[in-house]
């Protein structure tokens, strides 16, 4: 799709392929739009033309006025069943009115900037995937079994599913008047990747993110009223035989679905706060549940935490609910212990826990366009985060099932050896460890631990120390930087927060803990000045060894008895607030 757009002092002016008959008007004053032909009158000034707009993400209202939000650029990323699926680029943000910013106050000029700059950041992380005519907010299976009545003529925005449409509130004023429909493009926050295999096969991974309850990893934990949790993704994974013959295995993943939190507080592992009564925990994990089965069917839990510390404390009151409920299976498998000193081997235990609801559950498969067998059930996978240890196991389930699918349909389909063998080892392994690396980006700031194994299949020392890198620059992030990212999360999802009573958020020093290594040098410093200069002597060694360690320990007892001025928090919502709701 090319796309032309003639901003002019009065509309909007989007021509598809050149098809001026059937232009796409956003007026600029009464914000609707309307199909017709797309010409300038004589009365109008053209402001600006871009040529080869990709697509339209819809219009957001900002205190100033409204803004057209666009993309320019796409990548290929993956074909399915035919149908193209691209990578979101070069997003703009295009005001209605060019001096619109000039007519509020000075204040509001300042949180505008920042507003746009939360939805520049968010935008353009290059984690949004769209296509002009798949149904990227559906699984296969879904897709196949929505009836033909539902889907006749209705567009790509009329029925796909509202969990993964990120732009939907965006894109209102694209009404189901004929025509306007077919410019809604549903854009989806995940992961996609697909490799050939074997020369005709080809291999697809696809993640969608639920918008509902999104954000940053200490920010936003647990599970709401209304049954939606934190970190909730959904993730596809498709064999590609041929022209209308393929394979679909999906599972999710999600945060404990309890009310609780683990807001950041300087501490490496902030303590656990759970919310609500006994009453308001169950009716929401019930809601949980019950949104799952009627997704998927039957439920494997496959619960990952520690069986010690607050972790335990979690999985003890998640165990005692959820056993309660029908159609569930509930596996607690304490990754951590069973699996200490890198004994990755110890896996094959859960996965026999868990082969019979494999082999139960099957997978989704159509022969030649008609559907052969359908997926009953769906694996809930979780950690603390749900991220590292949840991508390890993910990764397993659905080799697991690979295996399956090739005992059961797939060799008549293709070769025995199509997954075996260095080339299908490479391609799955380090697909599922870039499916690992983009899922914990978007909500933990890095880039997955325990990343090693998937990519490789064995642990290793380097793998290690890669992952107490990341481990540092997580404490950081989650520390200093996630307030900007959880407001830029919120503020996408919540287009009707009220922005001119919303507080602007206040960025941290470049290095909040300056102040306290000011501190530490300090007291060395002093320590140089007045305690003995025979440093020498034993004497003097022990005196300014107790200050410089009298000092650090105080400055750290400080930074946490102020961390609340020290953390950066969101500030469009209160934290608690998300769990009143």
């Amino acid at each position: 799709m090319n796309i032309e757009l003639i901003n002019t002092n009065e509309r909007f002016i989007l021509i598809n392929n050149g098809n001026k008959d059937k232009s796409l008007n956003i007026d600029k004053h009464s914000v609707k739009a309307s199909i017709s032909v797309g010409v300038p009158k004589n009365n109008e000034k053209v402001l600006t033309r871009i040529e080869n707009v990709k697509g339209i993400i819809g219009c957001i209202q900002l205190v100033s006025g409204h803004y057209l939000m666009i993309f320019k650029e796409h990548n290929h990323v993956a074909t399915v069943t035919g149908k193209k699926i691209y990578q979101m680029k070069d997003v703009e943000l295009i005001p209605f009115f060019p001096n619109q910013q000039s007519l509020v106050s000075i204040p509001d000029q300042d949180a505008e900037e920042q507003h746009l700059s939360m939805i520049r950041w968010l935008l353009s992380s290059e984690n949004f995937y769209f296509s002009y005519d798949y149904d990227f907010t559906l699984t296969l299976q879904r897709q196949y079994s929505t009836t033909t009545t539902t889907t006749s003529g209705s567009s790509l925005g009329e029925r796909c599913d509202s969990r993964f449409f990120w732009n939907e509130k965006y894109v209102t004023i694209l009404s189901k008047e004929h025509g306007l429909g077919d410019w809604i493009l549903p854009i989806t926050m995940g992961f996609v990747e697909s490799k050939t295999l074997g020369g005709t096969c080809q291999f697809t991974l696809i993640s969608r993110r639920n918008l509902n309850r999104s954000g940053t990893r200490y920010n936003v934990r647990g599970i709401d009223k209304k049954g939606n949790v934190a970190n909730n993704v959904e993730t596809e994974q498709i064999i590609e035989i041929k022209e209308n013959t393929f394979t679909s295995f999906v599972q999710v993943r999600g945060s404990i679905p309890l009310l609780w939190s683990q807001f950041p507080t300087l501490k490496y592992k902030p303590s656990v706060k759970f919310y609500g009564d006994e009453k308001e925990n169950s009716q929401a994990l019930e809601q949980h549940f019950k949104q799952l089965h009627q997704l998927y069917g039957s439920t494997t839990v496959v619960n990952l935490i520690d069986r010690k510390g607050a972790e335990l404390k979690l999985g003890e009151a998640y165990e005692e609910r959820v056993k309660s409920l029908k159609d569930v299976h509930y596996v607690w498998f304490d990754f951590h212990s069973i699996c200490k000193g890198m004994r990755y081997d110890k896996l094959s235990i859960l996965m026999d826990q868990l082969k019979d609801d494999l082999k139960q559950y099957g997978f989704f498969f159509v022969e030649d366009g008609k559907i052969v067998q359908k997926q009953q059930g769906v694996f809930r996978t979780n950690c603390i985060d749900n991220l590292d240890r949840t991508n390890v196991v993910q990764s397993l389930i659905t080799r697991h099932s690979l295996e399956n699918q090739m005992a059961s349909v797939l060799n008549k389909q293709i070769p025995s050896t199509t997954f075996k063998g260095d080339q299908f080892e490479y391609v799955f392994k380090n697909i599922w460890a870039d499916h690992g690396d983009a899922i914990s980006t978007q909500y933990s700031g890095t880039g997955a631990l325990k990343n090693d194994f998937t990519r490789t299949g064995k642990r290793n020392f380097q793998g290690v120390l890669r992952d107490g890198e990341n481990s540092v620059k997580r404490y950081y992030l989650n520390n200093f930087k996630d307030g900007f990212r959880q407001d830029s999360y919120f503020l996408f999802t919540n287009p009707s927060v009220d922005l001119t009573t919303a507080k602007q958020h206040e960025s941290k020093p470049p290095s909040p803990l300056i102040w306290i290594f000011s501190f530490v040098f300090a007291a060395i410093f002093l320590a140089n000045l007045y305690l003995p200069s025979a440093t020498s002597s034993i004497g003097g060694f022990i005196s300014q060894t107790t200050v410089l360690v009298g000092s650090v320990f105080f400055a750290l007892k400080l930074a946490m008895k102020y961390q609340a001025s020290i953390v950066d928090k969101p500030t469009l919502f209160k934290l608690d607030s998300i769990y009143k709701n």
